[in-house]
């Protein structure tokens, strides 16, 4: 489980984001979103979208992993997350779920979804 949430934090990070050599090494080629604003996104959109963001006031906050094994190699990673803006100011609170595939050779996520949720307290 802490490979996936290694894994799966690295991807809040904009310098990974920015980095198509580790995005490609994280995500599946098969790689499916629907975001928290609902909007669907494929590979190749999610590394259009990763590529053209700018550093960000902020940060990504993620906590209470749970991780659920639905075969040998396949684990379904569920968690909170919210924003925190330099100010301190939260917000965009979500629960997250990612699926993660192991590949014969690394974990690579093959979809996410973010849906909002109710704020809660960040630990």
């Amino acid at each position: 489980m802490e490979v996936l949430i290694e894994q799966e934090i690295a991807l809040h990070q904009y310098e990974i984001r920015q980095d198509p050599n580790e995005v490609a090494r994280l995500l599946h080629s098969s790689f499916k979103e629907v975001g928290r604003s609902g909007r669907s996104f494929d590979y190749f959109s999610i590394m259009r979208v990763m590529q053209s963001e700018e550093p960000s006031n902020g940060h990504i906050h993620s906590q209470d992993f749970e991780c659920i094994l639905l075969e040998p190699s396949v684990q379904l990673l569920l968690y909170k997350s919210a924003w925190v803006s330099n100010l301190g100011k939260v917000s965009a609170f979500s629960k997250r779920s990612s699926i993660w595939v192991f590949t014969g050779q690394a974990w690579q996520m093959k979809y996410h979804q973010g849906t909002p949720c109710a704020e809660f307290e960040l630990i």
